[in-house]
């Protein structure tokens, strides 16, 4: 499907837009669902879809206990605790907000494989990630302008940090299991774990959803976020990591286009700082891998030529 260099950066594009939208649909449906109605039924949607996809793939069963250990703590960090945390963010928060705060994601990730992993970090990873924090506090304390926070950026600051927790984890999974599986078991125990939902919380509102509704509810949760984060590792499949990260500001220009355009929400100074310092911070950090690729790709292409004259 991403023969040539040219339709595997068209396809990003066109994953990466979708998955900004992503953000606003939720935004909008947290006026007329509560969040974590919302939160249970999306994940069940993309359980579903997930398993669907996987008949396709032949179903592998996790070996051993140091599998479903991984399984269940990616789980509960990255679908359970994400999710729930997500919505109520979003809830009080503008979607802005949370496109910007998530967007910080990939520096946390590098954060955490070092913690975890022990991965060397660079010098630029050091500077990235700093720069990337005071973008997002930018955001929180509002342009350091009062030290006073919002609770849905806080609960959007506890996602982002889950979510990136989980990757860790997930690319453990990764390596043993393909991304379509590992996504279809993460969200299936996820779905499971946040079937506490309908057993604490009333869900009588769904008898109220009018067709549009449960459409967007699809289509934010089997469309956008199931298809869309396959899609997204089909990216980094084709172009690699640092090729792909130039299109994660894809995600955040749409999503806080969106809520400017779509929602009516303000775009404040905060904003632009904040985009600015955590877009400078992924592109410091993810420098160096860019070259190291970029190295790698010349030294075959040399070799090729050496053999062939």
């Amino acid at each position: 499907m991403l023969e040539s260099r040219r339709s595997a950066y068209l396809f990003a594009t066109f994953v990466t837009i979708a998955m900004g939208h992503n953000m606003v649909l939720i935004k909008s449906l947290l006026f007329q669902v509560e969040p974590l109605v919302l939160t249970y039924l999306r994940m069940a949607f993309c359980a579903i879809t997930l398993v669907l996809l996987s008949i396709g793939y032949g179903f592998t069963v996790p070996k051993g206990k140091q599998q479903w250990l991984y399984l269940f703590i990616a789980s509960f960090f990255g679908i359970f605790l994400h999710q729930i945390t997500l919505a109520l963010g979003l809830e009080l928060s503008q979607a802005a907000n949370g496109a910007l705060i998530l967007g910080l994601n990939p520096l946390t990730t590098t954060l955490f494989a070092a913690l975890l992993l022990k991965e060397p970090l660079s010098k630029g990873h050091y500077i990235g990630i700093f720069l990337g924090f005071v973008g997002i506090f930018s955001i929180v304390f509002k342009g350091f302008s009062t030290f006073s926070f919002s609770l849905g950026d806080i609960w959007l600051l506890i996602s982002m940090a889950t979510q990136a927790f989980s990757f860790i984890y997930f690319r453990k999974l990764a390596d043993t299991m393909h991304v379509v599986q590992v996504n279809m078991y993460t969200y299936l125990l996820g779905a499971l774990l946040l079937s506490i939902i309908p057993l604490t919380q009333d869900m009588s509102s769904v008898l109220t959803f009018n067709g549009f509704i449960w459409f967007k509810i699809f289509l934010a949760s089997a469309v956008l976020t199931a298809l869309g984060f396959i899609g997204w590792n089909m990216c980094l499949h084709r172009l690699g990591a640092g090729g792909a990260s130039i299109f994660l500001n894809v995600i955040t220009i749409t999503a806080v286009f969106g809520s400017i355009v779509y929602l009516g929400e303000p775009l404040l100074t905060q904003h632009i700082v904040g985009f600015l310092f955590i877009s400078a911070g992924i592109w410091i950090s993810t420098r160096q891998k860019r070259l190291k690729e970029t190295e790698s790709v010349e030294l075959i292409i040399n070799e090729r030529n050496s053999h062939s004259s």
